[in-house]
């Protein structure tokens, strides 16, 4: 789950986009478009050595690992958008402050122009990774139900804790407790969830859409 709440920026760039007809992933009423795609590997080449690109296998398991990653995160915004899930943009631009607050001055500007990351960009996957944060929340940890015997079971477990326990039943409160116990229930039930859903809005993909983002060998 973590990996799809956590949003970060890193550095690099790939060539330039493909023109923006078609769509490489298709979940319900998402489509993610050449461009789009293109964009997001720009985003999925700063983790990885400058000469990826020269690793035909290397490249290509990367280009692979980010279809299943956007296949996977279409669903997630189909179901969104089925719900009505929507981030207004008083809500996206508070968050953009707090995470400008991390980049003082110039900073945030700077990283971007290092990273070759446009603006637009950035904003547009704060915005996605919140859709989906709000999902999450809202269809899968709250609706998890906490019994009486898990609070037990969970002061039990901690009513003597270690030097390095750092969920002690001393110093948690009811309601940290009950945020913390379905935290740990949701992610336990994330896979069967998330499975659910891709029946429910099946990903088409398009081979040959990714077949143009592939390398051939030397």
């Amino acid at each position: 789950i973590s990996v799809l709440w956590v949003f970060s920026v890193l550095s690099g760039c790939t060539q330039p986009a493909p023109p923006d007809t078609g769509f490489v992933i298709k979940a319900g009423q998402i489509a993610i478009t050449p461009v789009q795609f293109s964009e997001e590997l720009d985003l999925k080449l700063t983790g990885y050595p400058y000469d990826v690109k020269t690793n035909p296998d290397e490249y290509n398991a990367m280009v692979l690992d980010l279809v299943s990653t956007l296949s996977d995160e279409a669903v997630l915004l189909a179901a969104a958008k089925e719900r009505g899930f929507v981030i207004t943009q008083a809500v996206l631009d508070t968050a953009e402050a707090e995470f400008k607050k991390e980049y003082p001055d110039d900073s945030f500007d700077q990283m971007l122009l290092e990273t070759a990351i446009s603006y637009p960009v950035w904003k547009n996957r704060l915005k996605k990774d919140m859709v989906i944060q709000k999902l999450i929340q809202q269809d899968l940890i709250d609706i998890q139900e906490i019994t009486p015997e898990d609070m037990v079971a969970f002061y039990d477990q901690h009513s003597a804790p270690s030097a390095d326990d750092t969920a002690s039943a001393e110093t948690i409160d009811e309601k940290g407790l009950v945020e913390q116990l379905r935290m740990e229930k949701s992610q336990a039930a994330f896979d069967g969830w998330i499975q659910e859903l891709k029946l429910a809005y099946p990903v088409e993909i398009n081979k040959d859409a990714v077949a143009a983002f592939l390398k051939t060998g030397n």
